[in-house]
């Protein structure tokens, strides 16, 4: 067993590395921005502004990056993009402006975007077809691991300070080391199939409108959750801890929802989710008013964490039951634009509500939306004709936070050729 887990983590484990470190940089410049606008009294409207912009970016990057590597190779381009995101960092301390941190955002999301793109690209090279699922599921690990430590790193020093962009920043610049040192060879990126939006709709109605909700409803927490756990009484280091135990609950609840969504019909396993998403957060807004143990407020949080990260790898499941093979990769590619056009509104009509009518809207704002997408889907499920399961591929768990996995993705088509020796 170890033999075999070396076998298969050596040839990736510098990519592996590098993901982790940019990873915790990332998040924690996203919890870091929006508690820095909160202390020097911006409204909540333009915090949503702000950190809507990444996603923004995050979009755009997910169709042109790809252009850059093709370019110049995947070393020199995600050298270039952690450079570029390293700069961007320590610039948010020297243009604290919202016009400029709403340009810096756009680029930030870019960057990453292009570093996801040279990693996941590279991963599925040096993966064989057997392998790619195992790896995918070590790079979702390595993924949501660094997400949760980067958020909490935010209590090393004052988010007024300097010192945490100076983190941030040293994080992503590390990144550098593994990626730079690798021996591994320039992987393919040959261009994908065409697949237009309106076709993609057609064949799943319930898949594509389901990657814009969850865009909406990841894109608002994850841009304004720290800040609504502010406004609601939490310290800093609660609200850090808060998110961090939401995107570890993600990461445990991929294996059971997927159990589920291979045995029943997805539409209704993705309901329940989208229900357990309004409860849940209705719940944790109370309990969090009502001054309740911070254990227990812990566990509603993985419960909704778990959740939330379940809709969109279930709209691609849902999505991928319904194309030929041919088309998984380039379907991901649409899925993941309405994804970041989601992510992109979600935060401005949350931060809006929350101007106005203050944070409880927060909660109200996910809740109707998850719900009421979850009775949209349900009468989907009564009008529209059952998948048998045969027909159907296997449920794959995917990043929610940045779901740009496409090559890696074992239901797409197989590499060509085995992967290249190398470490």
């Amino acid at each position: 067993m170890a033999q075999s887990l070396r076998t298969l983590l050596t040839p990736v484990k510098s990519l592996l590395g590098g993901t982790a470190a940019f990873m915790a940089g990332n998040s924690l410049l996203g919890v870091v921005l929006p508690l820095r606008m909160e202390a020097a009294g911006y409204p909540i409207a333009l915090t949503g502004l702000v950190m809507a912009a990444y996603y923004l970016g995050l979009a755009f990057g997910g169709f042109k990056a790809k252009h850059v590597i093709l370019r110049i190779g995947h070393i020199r381009a995600f050298s270039t993009f952690a450079a570029l995101t390293a700069a961007v960092c320590l610039a948010y301390t020297f243009f604290f402006n919202p016009a400029a941190w709403i340009v810096l955002r756009v680029i930030n999301g870019f960057c990453i975007a292009g570093m996801t793109t040279s990693i996941e690209s590279w991963l599925n090279d040096r993966s064989s077809n057997k392998t790619r699922g195992r790896v995918l599921g070590y790079y979702m690990l390595v993924f949501y691991v660094a997400i949760a430590l980067g958020q909490t790193l935010v209590n090393v020093a004052p988010v007024e300070g300097s010192d945490l962009l100076m983190i941030s920043a040293a994080l992503i610049g590390l990144s550098l080391i593994p990626i730079a040192l690798t021996r591994l060879g320039e992987p393919n990126l040959s261009e994908l199939r065409v697949l237009g939006v309106k076709q993609l709709y057609q064949a799943s109605r319930v898949g594509v409108i389901g990657a814009g909700v969850a865009g909406i409803l990841i894109g608002s927490f994850y841009a304004l959750g720290v800040v609504f756990a502010r406004q609601i009484g939490l310290s800093i280091t609660e609200a850090a801890m808060f998110m961090s135990t939401v995107v570890i609950g993600g990461l445990a609840a991929q294996v059971p929802v997927g159990m589920l969504a291979d045995r029943f019909d997805r539409r209704i396993v993705m309901s329940c989710m989208l229900i357990a998403v309004g409860v849940s957060w209705g719940l944790l807004s109370h309990s969090i008013s009502s001054d309740i143990h911070l254990g227990l407020l812990m566990a509603m949080a993985i419960a909704f964490g778990g959740a939330i990260s379940s809709v969109y790898p279930l709209c691609v499941a849902q999505t991928f039951d319904r194309l030929d093979r041919k088309y998984y990769v380039a379907a991901s590619g649409r899925l993941l634009m309405v994804y970041s056009i989601g992510a992109t509104i979600g935060p401005l009509l949350a931060s809006s509500l929350m101007s106005v009518h203050g944070p409880r809207s927060f909660f109200l704002f996910e809740s109707t939306i998850a719900v009421g997408y979850a009775v949209f889907v349900l009468i989907a499920v009564r009008i529209g004709p059952k998948l048998p399961v045969e027909g159907r591929e296997k449920f794959v768990p995917l990043p929610d936070i940045s779901p740009v996995a496409m090559r890696l993705d074992p239901r797409t088509e197989p590499n060509t050729s085995e992967p290249h020796a190398g470490k």
